[in-house]
């Protein structure tokens, strides 16, 4: 059977406990070696049964097909670009980069060298997303009106981070940490996704709390209104231990509800609430991006996530984090 060998760029805990479990999952891709800078991560891999690498140029020389990028966010177009330019395929952790400019970057990187990028927006997979396009595309809504899309958490998640690199570095903007590149870039592209409309004008609200838990935003709306005249809204705040919902998607004939990824619910005028199947959660959903990658590069079929849908979704934050910063409203 042929296989793509896949390098990783950064052995952090997300390619452990996230990456690895999908990509073994798809029994044409093989993760080939590791590239990390710190010495405690490149023995772990070692010990985990991988090459370890401790310079880049190394593993791009070694015969990997592909890498995986998942540093922090502030060196992924940097090192996309480096392994595009080296003749590798490329899936960068979202976000592909931290400007918009940059994503673009790595976009006509892919094309100059005639190699695949994509971007792993592995929250397209989620059942409450996966809900809330079946909802609209029913009919069941009658005609969208607003888009309501919600990630409260209680902290950045830094204590995610490997203590041998930085553990704060979620909380530091210079390593693009935050609540808008972190969460706020997942709940754009899913509000992009669902393909309501041409996005036309963007307000932004990007705040970093009192509490001061670190340098970066904790707290990002995004509002976004389309060339229909569609609401669309999300919402990041890392100072929230209230139930979201998630999502609130109204419709001219109903409202619907999702409250977490196994309880949604439909509201219609003059009737009770009524309760909706949700899809059912799995941890390997995700699986199907890597399906898709190796396929792209074995097959030459296309990726999951296709570089001008995340380069669209850099462009939107670009504008929240404008608007936000000089306090007016952006326009597409």
């Amino acid at each position: 059977m042929k296989q793509a060998k896949l390098g990783i760029v950064g052995f952090g805990r997300i390619v452990e406990l996230v990456h690895l479990p999908l990509i073994r999952r798809v029994p044409v891709l093989q993760a080939a070696g590791v590239f990390d800078i710190t010495a405690q991560r490149l023995a772990l891999a070692e010990k985990r049964g991988f090459r370890a690498y401790d310079r880049l140029e190394d593993l791009l020389d070694s015969d990997v097909d592909a890498v995986l990028v998942a540093t922090p966010p502030s060196s992924h177009s940097e090192l996309a670009i480096e392994a595009l330019r080296r003749g590798k395929h490329v899936m960068v952790e979202k976000p592909v980069a931290v400007r918009h400019d940059q994503a673009a970057e790595v976009m006509n990187a892919a094309r100059e060298a005639g190699r695949i990028a994509t971007v792993f927006h592995n929250r397209r997979l989620d059942p409450d997303f996966l809900l809330a396009k079946e909802a609209i595309a029913s009919g069941m809504l009658g005609q969208v009106q607003f888009v309501e899309r919600r990630c409260h958490r209680f902290g950045s998640g830094a204590s995610f981070a490997v203590k041998s690199f930085d553990p704060e570095w979620r909380n530091k903007p210079e390593y693009g940490g935050g609540a808008l590149l972190d969460w706020g870039v997942h709940l754009v592209d899913q509000l992009l996704q669902l393909n309501l409309g041409r996005v036309v004008q963007v307000q932004g609200l990007v705040r970093r709390l009192p509490w001061n838990r670190g340098e970066a935003d904790d707290y990002a709306v995004a509002r976004l209104t389309l060339d229909n005249g569609i609401v669309l809204t999300a919402e990041t705040n890392f100072a929230s231990l209230a139930p979201e919902p998630m999502w609130v998607i109204g419709g001219d004939r109903a409202t619907l509800c999702v409250v977490s990824e196994t309880e949604a619910y439909l509201r219609e005028p003059g009737r009770p609430a009524r309760a909706l199947e949700t899809g059912p959660v799995s941890r390997f959903a995700a699986a199907a991006l890597y399906e898709a990658f190796a396929n792209a590069i074995l097959e030459g079929g296309e990726p999951f996530v296709p570089m001008e849908e995340a380069v669209g979704a850099m462009k939107v934050l670009d504008l929240v984090e404008r608007s936000s910063r000089e306090g007016r409203t952006e326009w597409m």
